[in-house]
């Protein structure tokens, strides 16, 4: 019975979808300024967001009005989410600012929304290794990197892409859903262990000299 539950907490995550396109934009000095986020949202989860807004998911495109009310329906954040973006530099977390510039479009039943953060102190990503993460904690949603990401404003840089260990993110999400059964947890949905990351892809930037 344990392990019957078990599977159906692991099936009952993810909810949603979502591809993260992103944009790296460097200054003239070669320092990374502002990170531009694109979500692309499944086509079922994208269903759901527009009938709760009262705009047709059957829409094979949005009106100049919809759009507006779209845009930045998904950056009204409560206070210290930070947008499930996770930067590092030379091993520490680095701080980017709140959502702006918000924007939304419908292609193919899908949405897709963008906004830029500004990174508030810019860093050289020859001079330190730059890491980036796209992950829910709770593993509600489930992201992946789009290959479409880019670099602008630097020729001597590269994206590399690295994907988890899904079989060792797999067991320790197996293994800390059954600590929580055995201590007894009423609401595996609302106790759902914090593994997001173990599922997380990230990019590394490979920069041969700093920029001019």
């Amino acid at each position: 019975m344990v392990l019957a539950c078990a599977a159906t907490a692991t099936a009952a995550h993810p909810h949603e979808f979502v591809e993260a396109r992103l944009i790296f934009d460097f200054d003239g000095g070669g320092h990374l300024q502002q990170i531009g986020v694109e979500w692309r949202y499944d086509a079922f989860t994208s269903m759901l967001i527009l009938g709760d807004m009262g705009i047709d998911p059957a829409a094979e495109a949005l009106t100049p009005e919809e759009e507006a009310q779209l845009s930045g329906f998904d950056t009204n954040w409560i206070p210290g989410f930070n947008g499930d973006l996770w930067p590092y530099f030379a091993g520490d977390p680095l701080p980017v600012g709140p959502p702006q510039a918000a924007s939304a479009r419908l292609e193919a039943g899908e949405i897709v929304s963008q906004h830029w953060r500004r990174v508030e102190d810019g860093v050289d990503p020859a001079a330190g290794d730059l890491v980036v993460q796209v992950y829910d904690p709770e593993y509600y949603v489930s992201y992946t990197i789009s290959h479409d990401s880019r670099i602008e404003g630097r020729g001597d840089c590269r994206l590399r892409f690295f994907g988890p260990d899904l079989s060792a993110a797999e067991e320790r999400l197996q293994a800390a859903l059954d600590e929580l059964i055995a201590g007894g947890a009423a609401d595996l949905e609302q106790d759902f262990p914090a593994v997001g990351r173990d599922f997380a892809e990230e990019l590394r930037f490979d920069c041969t000299a700093s920029g001019d």
